[in-house]
């Protein structure tokens, strides 16, 4: 075991909002919003490809997918608790941006970590550099400290875990005809990819 990831599919599996997908958007234009136009049925996709690329790396992956977040965010607590102190630790909150501005090359890819951290913008920064690889239609990936009192506060809320190194990972605009590709099986298979090889490249690093 060289370290424990654990993936959280988000605005999925809400007791008190179970109809909740979090972001949509008609992305093919036939005029419905479809299975595969809906935030928490993309992240899964690429999650799993995340997944798969991790374990094939030696990793222990730990799939969420129910509950508040705040149940989330104490189950992963109580979890982390059982692993011994030297093992790495990553949380990632999986979601896609909305709320598109309309103006060309104006989307991005994002990667919130906690404004607390000291882990958090290294290992953000590794995800980026990765995304940003793989992505050309995104006009570059930013690296964003999350904080509870300005625009940032829902990111931060996603991502409030104790010992692992958490981020909020808003890979693409779901509402953004530039990123339609991304959105699609093979573009969600490779942003996967490039998370875990973001995530396996910083557990590296530590290890050297």
């Amino acid at each position: 075991m060289r370290a424990v990831i654990y993936l959280d599919r988000q605005h999925s599996g809400k007791p008190a909002r179970p109809l909740d997908t979090g972001a949509s958007y008609d992305i093919d234009g036939d005029g419905k919003i479809g299975t595969d136009e809906q935030e928490a049925l993309l992240t899964p996709r690429y999650l799993w490809a995340a997944e798969l690329a991790l374990r094939e790396m030696g990793h222990i992956v730990i799939p969420i997918s129910d509950g508040t977040y705040g149940d989330r965010h104490n189950r992963v607590n109580s979890y982390a608790g059982t692993f011994a102190a030297h093992v790495p630790q990553i949380y990632v909150s999986g979601h896609l941006n909305a709320g598109w501005k309309g103006q060309p090359g104006s989307a991005y890819g994002a990667v919130f970590y906690d404004s607390r951290s000291r882990s958090g913008p290294e290992l953000a920064s590794r995800v980026a550099r990765q995304l940003r690889m793989v992505a050309p239609e995104l006009n570059g990936v930013k690296c964003i400290p999350a904080k509870p009192g300005d625009w940032t506060k829902n990111a931060w809320a996603t991502i409030q875990v104790q010992q692992p190194v958490a981020l909020c990972f808003e890979p693409a605009f779901i509402d953004c005809p530039e990123h339609a590709e991304l959105l699609t099986p093979e573009g969600l298979h490779l942003i996967g990819r490039s998370l875990a090889a973001g995530i396996n490249n910083w557990i590296e690093t530590r290890e050297g």
